[in-house]
Order: structure tokens, then C-alpha cells, then sequence
């Protein structure tokens, strides 16, 4: 199993942060390279088995919300196999309080089966994804 992780402090508490990125179905709302998605089935905000979808040049991506605490400021969030060339595809973002500085941190990671001559590819390519993601996470928080 391959993984990429991504973190950062955002300067902001992290009742806050997770204010903005804590609804699954606003993740478009927020990050730079995303529409805002849609829903994928009947299941609305942060119901266990929810999807979203967005609409991409690729075509669409499906994720579903597989554990959602909002007391732990985290989610969890599945591809179906096969998407990206990835298998196995579960991603958490969470939010934990900085306490001494008022702030955030902030951690995105994902685990996936890959074939190991697209492990690297794979791994740049979410990284880029999280990183633009964190890095608007501290633009919005830093106005």
C-alpha cells in the first residue's frame, strides 16, 4: 500500500477551519482546482455513504464519505477501485487545534494500491492536489 500525506498550519482556531472544510459537499467551495461538486445519491451533508461528484476534464470523479467525526474535526473518503489507476483509495482530512498559537493543523492524506511503476506518478500528482488545497486553506484564513 502507497501513501502521500500533506499538513500545514493555518492561522486560524481550529472551530474555524473546520467551519469551512468539515461539510463533505464543500470541498469545491474551498479548493482552488475543484468545481463545486454535486450530489451522487439521495444521502445529503454528512451522512455515512454520501457522494459527491465533480465534474472534471477527465471526466467525473465519485467520492464517497465512508466515516464522517465532527468532535475529532476529521472525514474519511473512498474512490471506487480503479479510479486513477488506484485501488483500495481511502483519504482523511482533519482538523487539530495548534493551541498555543490560536492556529490549526491542518493534515490530508491518502492511502492506495498502485502499480509500483506509478507509485511516484501517483504520489506527486495527489500531493499537488493536497497541497493547492492547503495552500488556499491558509490564503482564506490569512485575509
Amino acid at each position: 500500500m502507497a501513501g502521500t500525506t500533506v499538513s500545514t498550519v493555518v492561522e486560524a482556531p481550529a472551530e474555524r477551519v473546520w467551519e469551512l472544510i468539515g461539510d463533505f459537499h464543500a470541498l469545491g467551495s474551498w479548493h482552488p482546482g475543484l468545481p463545486p461538486s454535486r450530489l451522487g445519491n439521495e444521502l445529503t451533508g454528512n451522512t455515512i455513504g454520501s457522494v459527491r461528484l465533480f465534474e472534471l476534464d477527465a471526466g467525473v470523479l465519485h467520492e464517497t464519505l465512508v466515516a464522517y467525526d465532527d468532535e475529532a474535526r476529521s472525514y474519511t473518503y473512498s474512490f471506487p477501485d480503479g479510479t486513477s489507476g488506484m485501488d483500495h483509495y481511502r483519504a482523511t482530512l482533519r482538523v487539530l487545534p495548534v493551541t498555543e498559537l490560536g492556529a490549526s493543523f491542518v493534515e490530508w492524506s491518502a492511502s492506495y494500491d498502485v502499480e509500483a511503476e506509478q507509485r511516484e506518478a501517483t504520489a506527486d500528482r495527489l500531493n499537488g492536489v493536497f497541497t493547492a488545497g492547503l495552500a488556499a486553506l491558509r490564503s482564506h484564513f490569512a485575509r
